[in-house]
């Protein structure tokens, strides 16, 4: 049995003992419970094969054996992934100490009393049947990961293959008629995503009793932002009649290296209502989803809230935000905003980028619940998060998975404008790369692995196109820009040259227009949610388009990501302290 093994039938049991009294004990103990003891043995060649041949389900060791090594034995009987309870006699030594430690299904003191043996020998069954089904799925999650690697790998090649072609096609011909039209639906969507946004949303009832909250907060290496985040959640105003807080705050320390378990222990000596958990080695830093399935086995709350480790909230956050979950909502996403959005160019432009797509949010909203959950500020029933299979911790971008699975479960997700939870933007563009190949590379993941499945559920039409439409964003920024370059060249053109045309673009005028102010009207009604001067205005809506022309490099980078990597690694942002406003 090198294998593991359900059990089919009764359990059968083996000993290795050659105290013949022992072995009868055993037999009738066994035997009494209704289990099947299948035999014994004392040589070592004569123990392993006859486990082998009477398949054994899980075997008793007596520690008093003679002319046995103890050390090798059970090191051998290891291969046959087989529970053992070890019986110890009347001495203890180093090896005895040592195999005590080790074995993980028990052992029992001779003499031997029979409602301890049944008991020990129902209790490691059932733990290696939980063990064994906790290895398979495992397993098989493994090798269906490795088989989404391949789907990604082969579809981001044809991806980039074919954006490449048509975009040398296009140079070489100097024509790029086509383009127009393939725009036509991404900046289609833009356009009436944009229109959509200036709709009211529907306010929320407000709950009769305010339902437990549990807030996680991942933290990994966060020593320059963590107790501010934590002192910030724990300011909620978020209490029942008695005055009691109606939340909890679960704080995962997922193998931190630096002083952030330090800061945390001080923190909850004055801060009781915070739960530490501290993941270690091997487990620890495979990834935000596994972190916080562990939170969620701990959690008491009906609703989880999920926050990173710079986050900052007002006291009415939770209360308000909490709301837009009553009347059959599964899922909320609260709009974000950056606390140190005034520190350079970048974080600036981040700020107005989170601006435009909560506008796509609130369309999305407007259009039947299809939000989408964000990383940091999204609230969910906990009953939703189990019925669609918890959150995948291989996946890059745990909070889009999560959100397509509830979408597909029937699930609705809903956008909170009304209050905001603030974060550090990225300042160097190194590191935004970073975050942002991560981001792109979800969204790829998400597009390729669960399009078949949109395609086919049986959710409405409407809501599979706004849901292909938000996963397929990064796979037309390539064309959008390559787009919006072409126009500056010919504009260049035109106006150095006169009437002379680089690359002709000759769809219907309709088509040209749309293709080339799509864009615009998202962010113009993002920035006017600023309440900006004409001057910062106009200024912000020039440096954003500008910025956003990072999009271009980001999808070779992305691209190049996705073929070649052999492994989902999940990439955390660091987080450095910025200044708040």
């Amino acid at each position: 049995m090198t294998e593991y093994q359900l059990i089919s039938g009764k359990p059968k049991i083996f000993a290795i003992s050659s105290n013949e009294e022992l072995l009868s004990q055993i037999q009738r103990y066994v035997e009494n419970y209704e289990y099947d003891f299948i035999g014994s043995a004392s040589e070592k060649d004569e123990i392993f094969r006859k486990i082998d041949e009477l398949e054994a389900n899980l075997v008793f060791l007596d520690l008093d054996i003679e002319n046995i090594s103890l050390d090798e034995l059970t090191e051998d009987l290891e291969l046959f992934h087989i529970p053992i309870i070890i019986i110890v006699g009347d001495f203890f030594n180093e090896t005895v100490d040592k195999l005590l430690m080790s074995n993980p299904y028990g052992y029992l003191l001779a003499p031997i009393e029979e409602d301890e043996l049944q008991r020990a020998m129902a209790v490691a069954l059932r733990k290696h049947e939980q063990n064994i089904q906790n290895v398979k799925e495992a397993q098989s999650k493994i090798k269906e990961k490795s088989v989404e690697l391949l789907i990604e790998k082969s579809d981001s090649s044809l991806l980039l293959v074919l954006c490449v072609s048509l975009i040398i096609i296009a140079v070489l011909s100097r024509n790029a008629t086509w383009l127009q039209w393939v725009l036509l639906v991404p900046t289609g969507a833009m356009l009436i995503n944009s229109m959509f946004s200036l709709k009211k949303q529907k306010k929320p009832e407000p709950f009769e009793t305010l339902p437990f909250v549990s807030i996680f907060i991942p933290a990994h290496n966060e020593e320059y932002t963590i107790e501010d985040t934590v002192r910030s959640v724990c300011g909620l105003d978020y209490h029942n009649e008695e005055g009691e807080p109606q939340y909890e705050l679960i704080v995962v320390n997922d193998g931190s290296t630096d002083s952030t378990g330090e800061i945390l222990s001080n923190l909850k000596k004055e801060l009781p209502q915070v739960k530490i958990v501290t993941r270690h080695p091997p487990r620890s830093g495979k990834g935000k989803g596994f972190v916080l399935n562990d939170a969620l086995t701990l959690s008491r709350g009906e609703i989880i809230g999920v926050f990173d480790a710079d986050t900052q909230v007002k006291p009415h956050y939770l209360k308000t935000v909490v709301q837009y979950l009553n009347g059959g909502i599964d899922g909320v996403q609260s709009r974000v905003k950056m606390f140190n959005k005034n520190e350079n160019f970048l974080a600036r432009m981040q700020h107005v980028e989170f601006s435009t797509f909560g506008n796509t949010l609130i369309a999305k909203d407007n259009l039947d619940h299809t939000g989408f959950l964000g990383g940091n500020g999204q609230f969910v029933r906990k009953q939703a998060i189990i019925d669609c299979g918890r959150w995948d911790g291989f996946a890059v971008t745990e909070d889009l998975n999560l959100a397509i699975k509830i979408i597909l479960n029937g699930g609705k997700i809903s956008y909170c404008g009304d209050v905001a939870v603030y974060q550090e933007a990225v300042t160097d563009w190194r590191a935004f790369f970073r975050q942002r190949t991560r981001w792109a590379i979800g969204n790829f993941e998400t597009l390729f692995v669960y399009l078949p499945q949109i395609v086919r559920s049986n959710i409405s039409l409407r809501k599979k196109f706004n849901v292909i439409e938000h996963i397929s964003f990064y796979s037309f920024n390539l064309l959008i820009f390559f787009g919006f370059v072409i126009t500056i060249l010919n504009a260049i053109s035109w106006f150095f040259f006169h009437n002379v045309t680089l690359i002709r673009m000759e769809a219907p005028l309709f088509v040209g227009i749309l293709s080339a102010i799509a864009f615009f009207p998202g962010m113009i009604f993002a920035l006017l949610r600023d309440n900006l001067g004409p001057v910062e205005f106009i200024k912000d809506m020039v440096k954003y388009y500008i910025y956003c022309f990072h999009l271009i490099p980001l999808f070779f980078l992305t691209m190049h990501n996705m073929m070649t990597r052999k492994e989902r690694k999940w990439a955390k942002t660091v987080h450095k302290g910025g200044k708040t406003q």
